[in-house]
């Protein structure tokens, strides 16, 4: 007489497997952002350490964010750190998926970037490449500002240089923020266009505890998170800020500004 699974032995079998399917593709899924954010790292180290050769050609001056024309063409720090990594893939953060186009349509504004303004992996404007005049309470943003020199900072450990950032629902982002905006989000919601704000805070989405990837000044990589930020909610609860003044102050109060950088001034 041959022997055979019985429904019932057959039905725990399934049972049994679904259960370990259920307990381990969390854990798969774990591993592989994991994965995806030690590559991120990775890649914000490549590039600092661009920023550096880069600066070491140009007596020490951080790279400029952007210089001349419109989103067609590839005046950006990214095309000028070019041919010191040679590799596009370096610009994008990994836990974002997205097509290596030359070009990417803006669904927000209906415009057409080049593939260099579109990049996830984005620069400090006002923090670490410019600075303007002014004070916190009333920077000075007319004209293009004075390119900052990697000697001026204080720190350099303590500043970022690149970190994520998520423009809305899109798979790309946009290659520079200011740091003004950028520490300043509104805390409690994913915003479902542009925001000079929710830049770096929205790239919460691929980042578990929300723990960011970033590379410094100094050129080494590392983590941030929460702590850096200036909360704005609408739930007096959650808001640190209401305002430009009581930002300057909760700036101050965190002891921000090395990390952030001041935007009128150039330490």
């Amino acid at each position: 007489m041959k022997k055979a699974f019985t429904l019932i032995e057959l039905l725990v079998v399934i049972a049994i497997i679904a259960i370990l399917a259920a307990i381990l593709f969390p854990v798969f899924a774990q591993a592989k952002t994991a994965a995806k954010i030690t590559v991120a790292l990775s890649n914000v180290k490549q590039l600092a350490t661009a920023v550096h050769i880069y600066a070491n050609d140009v007596d020490d001056m951080a790279v400029p964010e952007y210089g001349y024309g419109g989103y067609l063409t590839s005046t950006t720090w990214v095309a000028r750190t070019l041919p010191y990594v040679k590799s596009r893939a370096i610009y994008w953060d990994p836990t974002h998926t997205h097509d290596d186009k030359d070009t990417v349509r803006d669904p927000y504004y209906n415009d057409t970037y080049r593939w260099e303004w579109a990049v996830n992996l984005s620069l400090n404007t006002d923090g670490f490449s410019r600075h303007w005049s002014g004070s916190c309470a009333s920077v000075n943003w007319n004209g293009e500002g004075s390119h900052r020199s990697l000697t001026t900072f204080s720190d350099p450990s303590a500043r970022v240089m690149l970190s994520p950032v998520q423009y809305g629902k899109l798979e790309y982002g946009w290659m520079r923020f200011f740091a003004r905006d950028a520490s300043w989000p509104t805390i409690d919601v994913f915003v479902d266009g542009w925001s000079w704000n929710n830049l770096i805070w929205d790239a919460r989405r691929f980042y578990p505890n929300n723990r960011f990837v970033a590379a410094f000044a100094d050129g080494h990589a590392g983590k941030f998170g929460r702590e850096k930020f200036v909360a704005y909610s609408s739930d007096p609860a959650k808001r640190e800020a209401s305002n430009i003044t009581q930002y300057c102050q909760k700036m101050d109060d965190k002891n921000l500004w090395g990390f952030w950088g001041k935007s009128w001034s150039s330490d």
